[in-house]
């Protein structure tokens, strides 16, 4: 017994040990853990320190010298107000179109013509364009083409028959949100064509010039060439109801033959006669399905026809009298005082640095 308890408490040492050590690497990883969480807190401290400090010496240039922008920004604005006085009232109207036959790039491209005729003063062209008097034109300041109002219910209904004209692999990886950011102001089917003037009755006398912005030789053929496919099947469904109206003739004239032969024969015979009767009774039915179902497309084919038989379609007219165009980007009494403001706090911020150098360098 004697001999084996040193053994047993030798035995029994080096696990205590084990558990010391365990406990000290514990101890050890808690601090680095605690130390670094102390780290971060440090840093996103000092960060917002830096970002106070920051504030305070952006507003500090202010705060000191509130007085002299005060007074600059009000006399800054006292002249935007006479100037805004001064200057002439813009008027705006707008109106709306829905082009056909890929008109829309022919609008687009004589808009845009237009405005470098204005910018080069060529007032004679477009006196010419637009059927109205040289000093007229001259009240003209800019023409301008945007995409027409669309409705989220629109757009999807574009993107459905999207999908519909393409592939499956591509209508898998076409997102709606992929459709949408590719779309131009070509991709709109309605377009809103505005105009600024210094007259706020001129916009109408204008439609008459604008109603031949739609006119090129590509449009014309494309509407041409529907207008005759339409002729084309419009007379080979006239073609079709006439057979069939000559064989519903002929079918009716077998039926009061058949009908005579039963009066004769007194209906004795009586089968044989009896189904070939019902057949013809069957046929002229079919026939008369046809003509109805001919006599729709025929109806649609003219429908189409009516809703596309020209370039374009005013969808809403200019107002007889324009509106007076108010932004706030072009008032002088709010945009000067700005400009002033931010040109003062550059010059108050760059002399602050100057004496900053010059103090770090002594």
């Amino acid at each position: 017994m004697n001999t084996n308890l040193p053994e047993n408490l030798n035995s029994n040492q080096p696990k205590n040990q084990q558990n010391t050590t365990d406990e000290v690497d514990l101890i050890v990883l808690f601090n680095y853990i605690g130390k670094g969480f102390s780290n971060f807190f440090k840093l996103i401290g000092s960060i917002f320190v830096y970002l106070f400090k920051g504030l305070i010496y952006f507003l500090k240039p202010i705060v000191q010298y509130a007085r002299i922008i005060g007074i600059v920004m009000v006399v800054f604005a006292v002249l935007g107000y006479f100037l805004d006085k001064k200057r002439p009232t813009i008027y705006t109207s707008n109106m709306l179109v829905k082009p056909y036959y890929n008109s829309k790039f022919q609008l687009i491209d004589n808009i845009n013509y237009y405005n470098s005729l204005l910018e080069s003063n060529n007032f004679k062209s477009l006196a010419n364009i637009f059927k109205i008097d040289t000093l007229e034109v001259k009240n003209i300041k800019r023409f301008e083409v945007n995409a027409g109002p669309e409705t989220e219910t629109d757009l999807v209904l574009e993107y459905e028959e999207f999908l519909q004209s393409t592939d499956s692999a591509t209508s898998t990886s076409f997102t709606y949100k992929k459709y949408l950011d590719g779309r131009d102001i070509y991709s709109s089917k309605i377009f809103e064509i505005k105009v600024d003037a210094l007259r706020n009755n001129i916009f109408q006398d204008l439609e008459g010039g604008l109603n031949t912005i739609f006119e090129n030789t590509y449009s014309q053929n494309l509407m041409e060439k529907r207008n005759q496919v339409f002729e084309i099947e419009t007379n080979s469904i006239k073609s079709s109801l006439a057979k069939i109206d000559s064989l519903q003739k002929v079918y009716i004239s077998v039926l009061r033959e058949e009908s005579k032969s039963q009066s004769r024969t007194g209906m004795t015979i009586g089968e044989g006669l009896s189904f070939e009767k019902d057949k013809s009774v069957t046929k002229e039915y079919e026939l008369f399905n046809k003509e109805v179902e001919l006599r729709e497309q025929l109806v649609e084919l003219e429908r189409e026809k009516l809703e596309e038989n020209k370039l374009f379609d005013v969808v809403s007219r200019f107002q007889s009298v324009g509106s007076e165009e108010l932004k706030v980007q072009k008032r002088y009494v709010l945009m000067l005082p700005v400009l002033a403001f931010i040109a003062m706090y550059l010059v108050f911020a760059l002399i602050k640095i100057i004496k900053f150098i010059k103090n770090y360098e002594e």
